[in-house]
């Protein structure tokens, strides 16, 4: 038998739930701890009192008690994620949060100290900084979209989990020119062609499938690239070797440029090369390092991160930072200024062109990446 003390709370599983009724009005709450469950049970009866007393003005049926974060995963969906290439991703988030804390409980009683909680259940159920603070982003733009549109009355903080640095693996030359070896001796030569492209542009893998011969522009010497991970769209000029395995491509296919490859054939072939090269306990040795192959070679050779970021697509430039100290230039230029051998260096952007939507010269497209 229940105490009174638990009175308006009820076990199910391993949550309790919050149901009360103060004045004919009701709310019902999702907890995961029983104390978590008392002291929003008290919350709540408060709350609703505030809300029958005589002489208090009743709330509008669209004000912000009318919002459950069921009701704010619902918009959001509508206005923020549906259209978006990875809405799905973000929407998923969204409805984890929605479990957690129950469909029908208040944005408004969500606090910062009970997202501190469902960050510590997230840690619990093994999710890492990195991905908790995507699910939590996600639950602070349900917050956002609400208050917009009057849904809530404030927003709790969202403390961003300290992510650790990976160092950042790329290819030497030395691997490069192994790699091509083994894929023409397997006569893998369209995955050796998608290798060569995505060392010399910097391109996702996800870009380079989805990549459509309406997206080149053999004369102007560029490719654009519409589908991208932060919907950016941008022009990345081509190399000679890019030039000479795309326009083959696009005089054989009519749609996909990359046609006759599938992403899972090109992952299970470059798995073959992790344990050819004797790398299978290298666990950054991935697709994704010809992206940072391009990105550093690029920056050791000079080529300011304001132009990397604008080829590789990064959203801020404080991304493609993540590169700078592969390049010790500035640094070496700096001690020389220090000892008076070097007059300091103008703000430049670097040597290569910084509209990205030109061709450029035939030198300077030549000189973007060199295998």
């Amino acid at each position: 038998m229940r105490s009174k003390a638990d009175r308006g709370i009820y076990q199910r599983g391993n949550t309790y739930i919050v149901d009360i009724r103060v004045n004919g009005k009701r709310a019902v709450e999702v907890c995961q701890t029983h104390n978590m469950a008392l002291i929003r049970r008290d919350e709540l009866r408060a709350q609703l009192r505030r809300q029958t007393e005589p002489g208090q003005p009743s709330a509008p049926a669209d004000s912000s008690t009318s919002w459950t974060i069921g009701k704010a995963v619902k918009v959001s969906s509508e206005v923020r994620w549906n259209d978006k290439r990875n809405g799905m991703k973000s929407i998923g988030h969204a409805m984890q949060a929605c479990d957690f804390f129950g469909k029908e409980t208040l944005l408004d009683a969500i606090t910062t100290a009970r997202l501190d909680e469902y960050v510590r259940h997230l840690k619990s159920m093994g999710n890492g900084p990195g991905t908790i603070n995507r699910k939590t982003a996600a639950v602070s733009a349900l917050f956002t979209d609400a208050m917009h549109r009057d849904g809530c009355t404030r927003r709790p903080r969202v403390i961003r989990q300290a992510e650790p640095t990976h160092r950042i693996r790329y290819l030497s030359a030395e691997e490069e020119a192994t790699i091509t070896a083994l894929l023409r001796q397997w006569n893998e030569v369209a995955v050796l062609e998608a290798v060569t492209v995505l060392l010399d542009t910097g391109m996702r893998v996800g870009e380079l499938m989805a990549l459509k011969i309406q997206d080149i522009d053999l004369r102007a010497n560029l490719i654009s690239i519409w589908q991208n991970k932060g919907d950016l769209p941008r022009s990345v000029p081509m190399t000679e070797r890019v030039q000479k395995i795309i326009g083959d491509r696009c005089i054989s296919s009519k749609n996909l440029v990359f046609y006759n490859l599938q992403r899972p054939h090109l992952e299970y072939t470059w798995s073959r090369l992790r344990s050819a090269m004797d790398l299978d306990d290298d666990g950054q040795f991935v697709l994704h390092a010809l992206r940072h192959t391009c990105a550093t070679r690029l920056v050791q050779r000079n080529v300011s991160l304001f132009v990397v970021q604008k080829l590789l697509g990064h959203s801020s430039i404080t991304v493609t930072e993540k590169y700078a100290h592969l390049s010790d230039r500035e640094l070496v230029q700096a001690i020389q200024v220090l000892q008076g051998q070097q007059r300091p260096a103008s703000n430049d952007v670097g040597d290569f062109p910084t509209n990205v939507g030109a061709a450029g010269s035939k030198q300077e497209r030549g000189q973007l990446v060199s295998a």
